[in-house]
């Protein structure tokens, strides 16, 4: 297990470029959070220089001590946070692309010309005319693709032949539009299966999270050909390529540590958390006493923490930071 302990400002979640700090610092905060895979929650920072070194020169000795008293209480602090995640995950490199449009084999050409693993499905189960013909492409003819799962470096298509059903594990995918409107992605088996969506949402407004043009709210899938770009099929398919391939990691995949959790037995099932989570993580299942609960796909949770204050019975939280630590933390302070 292990803890960690850093000094920082008192207002610094060291997860963004403050106007107080150097460059020095700004890149040693990037390499630390976003290099690593750490989370902001699983660390506890203490404020050395608002509680010790103001008081360096002129009481040297009374600055040693606020310094000693701070480092005991935040080394306590830290023995209760959470254990660390696994820096490093399995990750798939295979992408798995769905469409027999110009697009969708414009994207599956490109990303084998580069040197990656690229598994064919066409639309519906229907064979190809004119398959591609190159060895880093798997065409699976009569496949139909009856669903897709999971999330970046670890998707699940879920195909099947006949009566019997096959399972291709893959790291991103590439929808056509034709796929895209026919083919559910499954979060999980608590939550309803949901087609992607393809339109951009504005800025502001409520509905699907905002996203650039061929991402889509799930992290690692991707559109081939989205409607309403004014580009060719085969710069839409190259570009949809880019955005696969930029996705699988040149080292391990780290975690990234954070996302929300319900506790069943304080959830009114209000629907409040459902309202106000943009990237539509929340969703409703069935509970041990009958009844419904909220619950949050890890998949699709960003940790915003819009539904954890939108929530009127704190029953969403999360599960490194939630209020019990808050109040040990408290006690600590006034006690």
């Amino acid at each position: 297990m292990t803890r960690v302990v850093l000094a920082s400002c008192v207002c610094c979640p060291l997860d963004f470029v403050c106007s107080a700090c150097t460059d020095q610092r700004s890149r040693l905060k990037d390499a630390l959070f976003n290099g690593t895979g750490v989370s902001r929650a699983m660390v506890e920072t203490c404020n050395l220089r608002g509680e010790a070194l103001r008081l360096l020169a002129e009481h040297p000795e009374i600055a040693v001590e606020r310094f000693a008293g701070l480092v005991d209480r935040s080394i306590n602090r830290a023995m209760r946070l959470k254990t660390m995640p696994s820096p490093a995950r399995p990750y798939n490199f295979t992408t798995a692309v769905i469409g027999q449009s110009e697009a969708a084999l414009k994207s599956a050409l490109t990303l084998a010309e580069s040197g990656m693993e690229v598994f064919l499905f066409g639309s519906g189960g229907r064979p190809f005319s004119v398959p591609p013909d190159h060895p880093n492409i798997h065409v699976f003819q009569n496949i139909r693709v009856k669903g897709i799962r999971g999330t970046v470096g670890d998707f699940q298509v879920l195909g099947e032949q006949g009566e019997g059903g096959q399972v291709f594990h893959v790291g991103a995918i590439i929808l056509g539009e034709r796929a895209r409107r026919t083919i559910p992605y499954m979060p999980s088996a608590d939550l309803p299966a949901h087609l992607v969506e393809s339109s951009m949402q504005r800025r502001g407004m409520v509905g699907p999270p905002f996203f650039n043009p061929g991402a889509t709210s799930i992290p690692g899938l991707f559109l081939a050909d989205p409607p309403g770009i004014h580009a060719s099929e085969r710069v839409k398919g190259a570009a949809s390529a880019i955005l696969a391939a930029s996705v699988m990691p040149r080292r391990p995949r780290t975690n990234k540590g954070y996302t929300v959790v319900v506790d069943e037995g304080r959830c009114r099932v209000c629907g409040r958390c459902q309202a106000s989570c943009p990237y539509q993580a929340v969703g409703l299942r069935t509970n041990s006493v009958g009844g419904w609960t909220a619950v949050v796909d890890e998949a699709l949770c960003k940790g915003c923490g819009n539904c954890i204050s939108a929530c009127p019975s704190n029953a969403a939280d999360s599960p490194y930071r939630n209020r019990l630590y808050l109040e040990q933390m408290i006690d600590e302070i006034f006690g």
